[in-house]
């Protein structure tokens, strides 16, 4: 075991309760998945000065001893490098295959479905000195103010749960995308739909659905960690 707990530079919302990035939410499960122990450091959006002076200047990163690593899917490649005597993250090239596949779809079909229903919940969290940048940043990226993002819930909640219909399917024929028991493949699914889980009033995910029910088994493992970590709804 390393001599102190790896450090995760995490964002988190103003009152530094509330993690909710998406790409922070894949390593955290990473590294419960690794059995690897980890301290949470609340990182806000206007604070790259505190990432790696090379870095891109985003998270999630994690310090381990004397190494610094960012991006989540380089993260979890380290953990396995570094820590082969644990639960591999991604045990052969089916698994990294796997991973690839879900990395890439969740970045062209659910992440545009989530954008509506998450951003303005993300804006109204954030610390004040975050306001300016993340406005500027997704009104740039999106083409139009924050305030005419999401028009129709109902309707942003069933695009939603449209665009997961591959992953109802999928999940309708095993418990997990890699079988029996979750890899880093399911992480990147869920650690996407902890975004809204985390920021929203209402969790949009239909639970009654294969991904809902999926969801829900993640939400409870590593001793129930995502389930125990506070949300919008308990803060």
């Amino acid at each position: 075991m390393p001599n102190s707990p790896i450090q995760l530079f995490d964002l988190a919302d103003a009152s530094q309760k509330i993690f909710f990035s998406p790409f922070c939410w894949r390593t955290r499960m990473a590294l419960k998945h690794k059995g690897q122990a980890f301290e949470s450091l609340p990182w806000h959006f206007t604070e790259s000065d505190r990432l790696a002076p090379d870095g891109a200047k985003k998270v999630p990163e994690i310090i381990d001893q004397d190494r610094r690593i960012g991006e989540s899917s380089d993260i979890a490649l380290y953990l396995d490098e570094k820590y082969p005597d644990r639960p591999a993250l991604m045990a052969d090239s089916a698994a990294r295959a796997r991973t690839a596949f879900l990395e890439s779809w969740c970045a062209s079909a659910v992440f545009p479905a989530l954008r509506p229903i998450a951003v303005p919940h993300v804006f109204k969290l954030i610390p004040e000195k975050d306001h300016a940048y993340f406005r500027e940043s997704r009104e740039k990226a999106l083409g139009m103010p924050l305030e005419e993002l999401s028009k129709d819930t109902a309707a942003e909640k069933m695009a939603l749960n449209n665009a997961l219909a591959p992953a109802n399917a999928a999940l309708a024929h095993a418990p997990y995308f890699a079988g029996d028991a979750p890899d880093y493949s399911d992480y990147i699914l869920f650690g996407t739909l902890m975004w809204p889980y985390a920021v929203c009033p209402e969790n949009p995910v239909d639970m009654a659905s294969p991904v809902g029910q999926w969801f829900d088994r993640l939400l409870d493992h590593h001793g129930g960690f995502a389930r125990n970590t506070p949300t919008v709804r308990a803060v």
